[in-house]
């Protein structure tokens, strides 16, 4: 069979399909990411602390909240208070510098609290960052 030769009508004539689904792909990717931004963050009542103040080296850290009911979230994972040592001295194996950012609703009782820094305790982990808000005092 002879291969068949563009006329110069043909030749100007761009085909735009696969610039069209590199386009769509990316569409779905940053969409993807950006939904996994927003899911990493539980829902709560932050406090207002008056004379809080904002880490000059946060860094990556690992996200615990405790819920005003008592539960407590790895990230977005429910997780027992039996069961977060040992998923902090996992983290602590893997990343020696750890550092948690604890989250806690702002009507949640302080006995919580203190059972998931005695978890972080158990674990290792002294550095530990509390969230709150800044107030405009």
């Amino acid at each position: 069979m002879k291969p068949r030769i563009a006329d110069a009508e043909e030749a100007d004539i761009i085909d735009l399909t696969p610039m069209i689904d590199i386009v769509f792909l990316l569409i779905v990717f940053f969409m993807t990411v950006a939904s996994m931004i927003t899911a990493e963050r539980i829902p709560l009542t932050m406090p207002v602390a008056p004379n809080s103040s904002i880490p000059e080296d946060f860094g990556k850290r690992t996200t615990l909240t405790v819920m005003r009911d008592g539960s407590i979230y790895a990230g977005v994972y429910s997780v027992s208070l039996n069961e977060l040592p040992a998923l902090l001295t996992r983290e602590l194996e893997e990343k020696p510098d750890i550092r948690v950012y604890l989250r806690a609703d702002s009507a949640v009782e302080h006995q919580y609290v203190n059972d998931v820094m005695q978890a972080c305790a158990a674990a290792g982990i002294s550095n530990i960052v509390f969230a709150a808000y800044q107030s405009d005092k």
